[in-house]
């Protein structure tokens, strides 16, 4: 005779189910498997998964094609009894004898069973499935006969269902929509936090959520930025008055003159040189002029003369050219541009840039501003500056003069904003680089940081499409 099989443990029996449970893809396939499986492990007649969300429950699978029908008078009165057991989160038999002679618990409402077990025969249980105290799932057994289900089956059912739930869940889970597994997640989370162990929690998503609100809806003073540079209100660029050579460099970069103090130098040499020799010509041309009137030539004299006219002309020039070649500050001023210590003897054609001064009693303030930003600049628009140098002082600036044109600098498009200082503390000089922000109205923080990448998002697409 062939020997009976050796019954296997319920920690077996359970690893077994989970395992059919994940060789297959879909939850309805799954869910067949698992009622089958059940129906031959406990000996069962009929077996049902029934599946509970949003308050309401409907036959996933089961082992007796007749009680898939959802409509069926059997069927509801099924449902019925399983949301029974649901509602109340415990398993729940009929009629309520357990063959170990127990004496069951009486405080359980058992209506809905005794009227599906009244309806069917034989014996009904059913057992909530659920994960954290969150049931989602139920399994109903059916007996014909006589024979109850006793508690020692159904916590067995419980056993080989350990493992099996969870899965089903998972599965479940995997299948909805991105929309419902989104609204289930926030359902999940809004659950969790009133829970009395995330008081802490709570208060930080409150401040996180008063947070955002306040970058969002509470509109403040809106900047827009840019480098900014300081400059003279007045600056002038001295050039070489005539064709010569760097004699002498009194100034460098950086120095402060006053007006009328010598700035450069340049060689005098072949100037006294050109003097000397219409000094010469002029002396002869004098000298002609007398011997012809000594001897009452008209003609000579008056050529004479008109040398001795032209000559007085020319070393006129360059007594003038002479004074000239010392280049003075035309008024209080700072260098800002011109190097020449390292030129001295160098040569120069008359026009040529020497150096570059800037007043020191009067600033403007230059600030770049993007092209994404120039459009909501206006003039008498107020700001703030901040230097490099200094740090910690703000000046206030206001929106003098909007520059028409762009120029590039370091691939993009930008526009000079002319701006003033209110007041010009001391320690300012031209040449000093920091930031500016200018006000150029109101808008809530959140939509105000945005905006550029916002800009460039709404350029990009344009250039796609277009």
């Amino acid at each position: 005779m062939a020997a009976e099989p050796t019954p296997r443990s319920p920690a077996a029996d359970s690893l077994a189910l989970y395992a059919s449970l994940l060789s297959a893809t879909r939850l309805a396939s799954a869910a067949h498997q698992l009622v089958s499986q059940l129906a031959l492990l406990g000996r069962f007649d009929r077996v049902v998964l029934a599946w509970h969300e949003d308050d309401k429950t409907w036959v996933l699978a089961s082992s007796s094609p007749e009680l898939a029908q959802p409509h069926a008078a059997d069927t509801q009165a099924l449902l019925g009894a399983i949301d029974e057991a649901i509602d109340q989160g415990v398993p729940l038999c009929w009629p309520p004898a357990d063959a170990d002679g127990a004496t069951p618990a009486t405080d359980w409402i058992r209506l809905e069973h005794r009227q599906w077990q009244q309806s069917i025969g034989g014996a009904v249980a059913s057992l909530p499935l659920g994960i954290d105290g969150v049931v989602f799932a139920a399994v109903s057994v059916q007996r014909d006969g006589s024979t109850a289900i006793t508690t020692a089956e159904m916590q067995q059912l419980e056993q080989w269902l350990s493992l099996a739930a969870p899965a089903l869940r998972w599965m479940r889970h995997g299948e909805q929509a991105w929309h419902q597994r989104l609204r289930r997640g926030m359902t999940q989370t809004l659950s969790d936090l009133r829970q009395p162990r995330r008081r802490t929690t709570r208060i930080l998503l409150l401040a996180g959520l008063l947070g955002v609100a306040f970058l969002t809806l509470v509109p403040l003073d809106h900047a827009v930025s840019g480098r900014a540079r300081i400059e003279g209100a007045q600056q002038r660029v001295l050039s070489a008055p005539t064709d010569g050579f760097i004699k002498t460099a009194h100034v460098r970069p950086g120095d402060r003159v006053k007006a009328g103090a010598p700035l450069v130098d340049l060689i005098e040499e072949d100037l006294q040189l050109e003097q000397d020799r219409w000094r010469s010509q002029l002396a002869q041309s004098e000298n002609a002029y007398a011997a012809a009137m000594a001897k009452s030539d008209r003609v000579g004299a008056s050529t004479s003369f008109e040398r001795v006219n032209e000559a007085q002309a020319q070393l006129a020039l360059i007594a003038q050219q002479r004074t000239r070649g010392r280049i003075t500050a035309p008024f209080d001023a700072l260098v800002v541009q011109g190097d020449l210590s390292q030129s001295i003897g160098a040569p120069v054609r008359q026009g040529d840039a020497l150096l570059t001064l800037a007043s020191t009693d009067q600033y403007r303030v230059v600030v770049d501003i993007d092209e994404t930003d120039i459009a909501q600049v206006r003039e008498g628009q107020t700001g703030q500056l901040v230097l490099s140098s200094l740090p910690w002082q703000h000046q206030a600036l206001q929106v003098e003069r909007i520059t028409p044109l762009a120029r590039a600098v370091e691939g993009r498009n930008i526009f000079e904003v002319q701006t003033r200082l209110t007041e010009a503390p001391d320690g300012l000089r031209p040449g000093l680089i920091g930031r500016a922000d200018l006000v150029v109205g109101r808008l809530p923080l959140l939509w105000g940081w945005s905006r550029h990448a916002l800009m460039r998002l709404r350029l990009a697409w344009w250039s796609w499409i277009g």
